[in-house]
């Protein structure tokens, strides 16, 4: 092997190492266990939204009724985890929707407030949904905050929320969700999903 030859394979090895594989927090071939979660619906301030989930085969199904009459939003939320992050900036789902707009959201120890992010999803369909976690903004209940940038490092739960100010039922279906460093190149995205 030429010394060309070794540098090339070196830095291949190098450049490898030092990013993460994607790190799967929800769904069928998720190593992480423990991810419980609960519904958290307007119906604490007196709205009348009502909102469940079901977590079967490795996905999670969040349905419901929206009511903007007294409130207007249903959300779901799991229990604080140890993650260390620190290594992505990436939050990437695989979801099956219905047309309206969702947030994801992200939180982090000791902190009412969340950083959250908008994906739209197309009705029935499979869709993955990249949202750099530099992009997410801190909220409280439903005001933007001034604050800075959410670090990686301090995630400690994730959670969906649907306010989108539309009375009416929602289904939203979650295959998985990880992190990662990086965005999947454009020639690995289906346009559509089976």
């Amino acid at each position: 092997m030429t010394l060309i030859q070794k540098l090339v394979v070196s830095m291949t090895i190098l450049s490898t190492s030092a990013f993460a594989e994607p790190m799967r927090v929800m769904g069928i071939d998720s190593a992480h266990t423990g991810l419980g979660w609960q519904i958290v619906n307007d119906t604490i301030m007196g709205g009348r939204s009502e909102s469940g989930f079901v977590n079967e085969n490795g996905q999670l199904q969040f349905s419901g009724v929206l009511n903007t009459n007294g409130g207007g939003f249903a959300s779901l939320r799991s229990n604080r985890q140890a993650w260390d992050l620190s290594k992505f900036s990436i939050v990437r789902l695989k979801v099956r929707g219905d047309g309206r707009t969702y947030k994801f959201r992200l939180f982090i120890d000791d902190d009412r407030a969340s950083y959250q992010s908008e994906f739209a999803t197309a009705a029935e369909e499979w869709q993955i949904i990249e949202l750099p976690i530099e992009a997410f903004y801190a909220s409280w209940r439903g005001r933007r905050l001034d604050r800075p940038a959410l670090v990686a490092s301090e995630i400690a739960g994730m959670g969906l929320i649907l306010a989108d100010g539309i009375d009416g039922r929602f289904d939203l279906t979650l295959a998985w969700i990880e992190f990662d460093y990086a965005p999947m190149p454009d020639n690995l995205k289906p346009s559509k999903i089976q």
